[in-house]
């Protein structure tokens, strides 16, 4: 099958050092060339892209681009005017980062005792999963359990780059049970933990799961749970039956492929259709709070963070671990680190959140387009995507005369079926 693609084609990089690099452990920011990155990737597809990256106790924070289509007097960075002008501090759709989010969660109720993530999931929800070989808790946290995505199911015209079922369906209102009886309509893919393939009927199954185990709706314990402690103050995971994107925010869209209406706005696509999937609405220095909280024992113990990015191999050129991904990139001044992450892909915006292991080089960006029929340029798109990626972990130029031996791997975010919240 076809893989659909958050990002049409990302690249994973093996980076060798050269004279001109900056020194190890150098800590200064180089916005110039951060600048100038985020210029160079706003360019190469028709999207606006807020974007904050971090270093210790600098930031560097900027958006490109109008916060909906129609405006035609916005310009940046360092030149933003016009009400409807982007800013870093708008709210975006973080979709599948949301998944980090359950697993801490999860995590802090196996601290307390309530859950060992090595239960079967009937243990606790008898009945949910319509399998005799049942996956545990932690399969479904790494996506080897086995389990279908629902979104082919509720949208296979989406495979052909056809919006046509998106467009009839998506502002249906769904319960959680009722998404995970779509995606398991079909036998296990294989038996549980004997692959990989990214499932978000899992993490459905998972909000329900925390449901059972504290009484409390997920929203409730995101809060009291993940939101609260990290300084999260803009994020929330919207009410029921609610579209979601309140205040100031980037429009979603996702391309048509009709050149007399070439983009769809989804800004009302109902947030039930991705929950504890993928709902949560933040803006980006959220986002790079929640994961530096992760990492400096704020959520998370040292033992709860390596249990969490014990990464299993996926066979697609990166790691998962319980709700994160690792990535290394070979970065010159630290050529071993594996960076702890998610990308989110939320049918409109498509987010990448990756950090060091300690949580102090921090890199989000998200921007506005979910571009099914492929971006004019693809190579200049990759080429955009990867030199602002390196720029923001790596502190280098990609272009600046260091060598680089890129990888011809499926984007970061590759599923085995349909990528709608990846």
């Amino acid at each position: 099958m076809r893989k659909h693609l958050t990002v049409v084609a990302c690249l994973a990089l093996a980076l060798v050092a050269t004279s001109g690099v900056a020194a190890a452990g150098e800590p200064d920011l180089d916005t110039d060339l951060l600048d100038a990155k985020l210029a160079a990737f706003a360019a190469a597809g028709d999207f606006s892209v807020v974007a904050e990256v971090r270093d210790g106790d600098e930031t560097w924070a900027e958006a490109v681009g109008p916060r909906e289509r129609h405006d035609s007097e916005v310009v940046g960075p360092h030149g933003r005017h016009g009400s409807n002008a982007a800013e870093p501090d708008d709210r975006v759709r973080i979709a599948s980062l949301t998944k980090s989010m359950i697993s801490v969660i999860l995590l802090q109720l196996q601290e307390e005792g309530a859950v060992d993530l090595d239960d079967a999931l009937s243990d606790h929800l008898p009945g949910l999963l319509p399998y005799e070989d049942e996956p545990t808790i932690r399969h479904l946290l790494q996506h080897t359990g086995g389990l279908h995505d629902y979104f082919p199911y509720l949208y296979p015209s989406l495979l052909e780059n056809d919006l046509s079922d998106f467009k009839e369906g998506y502002r249906t209102h769904y319960e959680p049970e009722e998404l995970v009886k779509i995606g398991t309509q079909d036998p296990l893919l294989w038996e549980p933990g004997a692959d990989w393939s990214y499932s978000n009927t899992a993490y459905m199954a998972l909000g329900l799961l925390i449901e059972e185990l504290t009484g409390n709706s997920v929203g409730h314990e995101l809060n009291r749970r993940v939101f609260e402690p990290a300084d999260m103050d803009e994020a929330y995971l919207p009410h029921h039956n609610s579209s979601g994107l309140r205040g100031d925010h980037l429009v979603p869209y996702i391309t048509t492929g009709d050149p007399e209406d070439p983009y769809f706005d989804s800004t009302r696509l109902s947030n039930t259709q991705l929950w504890a999937a993928g709902g949560v609405i933040a803006p980006v220095e959220d986002v790079n709070d929640f994961y530096r909280a992760a990492a400096d024992g704020t959520l998370l113990s040292d033992e709860q963070l390596a249990e969490a990015t014990d990464y299993v191999d996926t066979g697609l050129g990166f790691g998962y671990g319980l709700g994160y991904f690792g990535l290394a990139l070979g970065c010159p001044d630290d050529p071993d680190a594996v960076f702890l992450g998610h990308t989110g892909g939320g049918l409109g915006h498509t987010t990448y959140s990756f950090h060091s292991a300690d949580g102090e080089r921090q890199t989000t960006f998200t921007w506005n387009l979910d571009d099914r029929h492929g971006y004019s340029d693809p190579e200049e798109f990759e080429r955009a995507f990867a030199g602002l990626l390196v720029a923001g972990l790596c502190g280098i130029d990609l272009e600046a005369g260091q060598r680089a031996r890129t990888l011809d791997v499926p984007d970061l975010a590759a599923l085995e079926h349909l990528t709608v919240v990846g």
